[in-house]
């Protein structure tokens, strides 16, 4: 379970942290500004700070805290939100579109049908795994291009 924090960070910090880069925080900047959802150990190490610390947010942390100030997307709304929080949300979308273009969202997908199968029988697992398919996108090829040549190769 993740724990509350206030942390003042800098748009360059938050910027660093969504890169899965590990920030620098200055002891005062801890327990001022914006709740932030940590890991138990993060939060102790916090609490535990004399001079500052190295931290480094995990996605699930972020993610976490981003649930936390409720701007996971509803299902009747647009998201909205503003300062720290734009910029966290902003990095979930790119993760998520990392995982769907770098190919490791059909790879998980695949072994998830793998996994349903014991649960759902074939069938089910097939159609789970097509509605995942066609909701997100994961498991569609991608069209590549060719280019054609024209003039005098060498």
């Amino acid at each position: 379970m993740y724990q509350r924090i206030k942390l003042n960070l800098s748009p360059a910090q938050q910027k660093k942290a969504l890169r899965g880069a590990p920030i620098r925080i200055a002891f005062d900047q801890i327990g001022v500004g914006y709740i932030i959802m940590v890991h138990p150990s993060n939060y102790k190490r916090l609490v535990k700070a004399k001079r500052g610390i190295v931290l480094d947010l995990s996605p699930g942390e972020m993610v976490a805290t981003a649930s936390y100030h409720k701007l996971v997307p509803a299902l009747d709304g647009p998201m909205e939100g503003s300062g720290i929080f734009d910029t966290i949300w902003s990095g979930v979308k790119k993760l998520g579109s990392f995982v769907k273009d770098s190919g490791i969202g059909t790879i998980l997908a695949d072994a998830g049908e793998e996994l349903a199968k014991p649960f759902l029988g074939d069938t089910g697992a097939k159609i789970a795994r097509n509605v995942v398919k066609n909701v997100t996108g994961v498991g569609i090829a991608k069209k590549s291009r060719k280019i054609k040549g024209a003039g005098l190769y060498l």
